[in-house]
Formats: C-alpha cells, sequence, structure tokens
C-alpha cells in the first residue's frame, strides 16, 4: 500500500501547489487541513487561506461545505483505491505471490496518512448522513478490488468472509497505528505488525483447509 499523495505547499508563496488549477489547490489544501486536523478543521475561509485565495473561489468551485466535503471524499476515494494496489501488483510483469502482497500491505501500513483519510470520510458521513450510501458502496469497491487482487493466478483461494476479515483487519490496523500510539513510529510499527499477522493467519486457513470454500455472504455461522 503505497504512500498517499505527500502534502503539497498551499501558501500564497511560490511552490508546486500555486502550479496547480484553481480547484486542485483549494482540494490540496483541505486534504492537508482534514490529514493535520480531520474533517472538523475543515472550513471555507480556512480551506481559502490555505490555499493562497478568495473565499470567493472557493464558493465557486464549492458552494457549501458539504459539496467541499463531497469532492474531498472523491478525492480520498480515488486515493484510497491507488493505496488498494491492484494495478500497482499486476504492474510487476511476474506472478505476484503472497509474499509480495503481505509485503505490500505491510508497509503500507506505516502510512499515517490513510488512516487520517478513512476516519475523515465517517466523520463526514455523520455530518452529511445523505452520502451514507456512497461510503457503503465505496467499501464494497475496496472489497471487491481486494478480491481482485486474490483473483492473480498463484494466490490462496480464499473465501468472501476471509477476505472480508482481511479487509476489517487492514482498516482496523492502520488505525489503531495512527490512533492508540503517542509516538508516531511506534504505532507505525504496530500497525505493521498487525497486518502481518492478518496475513499470516490468512496463510494458514487456506493452507489448512483445502477445500476452503465461499459461504453466503451475510450467512451466520449457526446456520445449518
Amino acid at each position: 500500500m503505497p504512500q498517499v499523495s505527500s502534502r503539497r505547499r498551499s501558501s500564497s508563496g511560490a511552490g508546486p501547489a500555486n502550479a496547480l488549477p484553481v480547484r486542485e489547490r483549494l482540494l490540496a489544501a483541505a486534504m492537508n487541513i482534514v490529514q493535520e486536523e480531520g474533517i472538523q478543521g475543515l472550513r471555507q475561509a480556512r480551506v481559502a487561506a490555505a490555499a493562497g485565495l478568495r473565499q470567493s473561489h472557493l464558493t465557486y468551485y464549492f458552494p457549501t461545505r458539504k459539496d467541499l466535503v463531497k469532492a474531498l471524499m472523491e478525492v480520498a476515494h480515488a486515493e484510497m483505491k491507488k493505496a488498494m494496489g491492484a494495478e500497482i501488483l499486476a504492474e510487476s510483469g511476474r506472478t505476484v505471490t503472497i509474499e509480495d502482497v503481505r509485503e505490500h500491505f505491510a508497509q503500507g501500513a506505516r502510512t499515517t496518512i490513510l488512516p487520517r483519510l478513512m476516519l475523515a470520510l465517517l466523520n463526514a458521513v455523520d455530518e452529511a448522513p445523505s452520502l451514507r450510501g456512497w461510503l457503503v458502496e465505496f467499501d464494497a469497491e475496496l472489497l471487491k478490488q481486494l478480491g481482485e487482487i486474490f483473483a492473480q493466478p498463484g494466490l490462496p483461494d480464499v473465501s468472501e468472509d476471509d477476505l472480508a476479515l482481511l479487509h476489517a483487519s487492514l482498516c482496523g490496523a492502520v488505525i489503531l497505528g495512527t490512533q492508540a500510539s503517542i509516538d508516531p513510529k511506534a504505532g507505525a510499527d504496530r500497525a505493521e505488525h498487525l497486518v502481518r499477522l492478518a496475513f499470516d493467519r490468512l496463510i494458514r486457513a487456506t493452507s489448512s483447509s483445502p477445500h476452503h470454500s465461499a459461504r453466503p455472504s451475510g450467512m451466520d455461522t449457526d446456520t445449518p
């Protein structure tokens, strides 16, 4: 899971952010604020100032705060899809092994940006409940993308439940690594360890069950 886009300079001085179109400058500034403070720091006047623009520029593209949040969610959506890495793994030009996938996600778990985006999405839905359906579809898409990674030749045949559990473990690991440790390095170490552990358990489960097959999603384990 590669690092999500690095922080861009967004002051009114010279810098890469100033070469961006206005809409992208505003979104870059908004993303920086969310990454540092969470969605609660996302105020229109502050975003405009951080981008080195007048607030009228912001309201032209994003008339309301909700419009800004929705646009930011779309950016986060694209970044998180990229972080899932299906395309990146497929570009290796060779057969992908389970060790490749394990290492890809273990190193990606060390980022502090991804979990902030995940929490920002959840908080955004609390502020704008109408976005909940979008978030459900987004989560389903990430899970599908994870399944596509494991559909590559040579990787274990995992069940729908195993994929769902791995998906939840990956999300939980990166969030805990960021939120449950004062020391950033210790938090990153913890997240990486938990991701490796989740993959180890998955590999162990699939290797010990040669007839591992998917159960209909949502079926209770006690159902005959």
